[in-house]
């Protein structure tokens, strides 16, 4: 099982003790408990989606070394082997998320959009925002592990 999958695996564990709370506060006609059990249960999601976040972004990491070394063993014409031998002086994970992406995806498709969405999601949650897109953290998993196992390697 992939790592993102175990993860969400451990999220419904988590999520279900967040349910269980709500549940009973509604049950209880508490609507303070419940608002305050909902809240939990939003901020909990964030954290779990920001976790499968850091493990996505490690595959984009994995692929994009791949994608590099490949590259640089391959291509022949210096004009294509340039921004190759460019990204060889950094290291990946200093190279911008989205350029990474960039290389790993066609832009014009709805992996990368995806990925975008995404990742938009993650800088709003990680600096102290809001994320208002509704999303459902095994869902995300899922479409971060097919996606990761499209993302260009060679």
């Amino acid at each position: 099982m992939s790592a993102l999958l175990e993860i969400a695996r451990h999220y419904a564990l988590a999520d279900a003790a967040f349910e269980a709370t709500e549940t009973e506060a509604f049950e209880n006609n508490d609507d303070t408990a419940y608002d305050n059990a909902r809240l939990a249960r939003d901020r909990n999601d964030q954290a779990w989606f920001l976790y499968l976040f850091t493990r996505f972004e490690e595959r984009v990491n994995h692929s994009s070394r791949s994608l590099l070394t490949t590259r640089l063993q391959t291509v022949p014409d210096w004009s294509e082997r340039r921004i190759w031998q460019a990204w060889s002086r950094i290291d990946i994970p200093d190279i911008a998320f989205l350029s990474k992406v960039e290389v790993l995806t066609d832009k014009s498709k709805h992996d990368y959009a995806t990925i975008k969405t995404c990742y938009e999601g993650r800088n709003t949650i990680a600096h102290g925002g809001e994320w208002e897109v509704e999303f459902f953290v095994p869902n995300v998993a899922q479409t971060m592990n097919d996606v990761s196992q499209r993302l260009v390697t060679n």
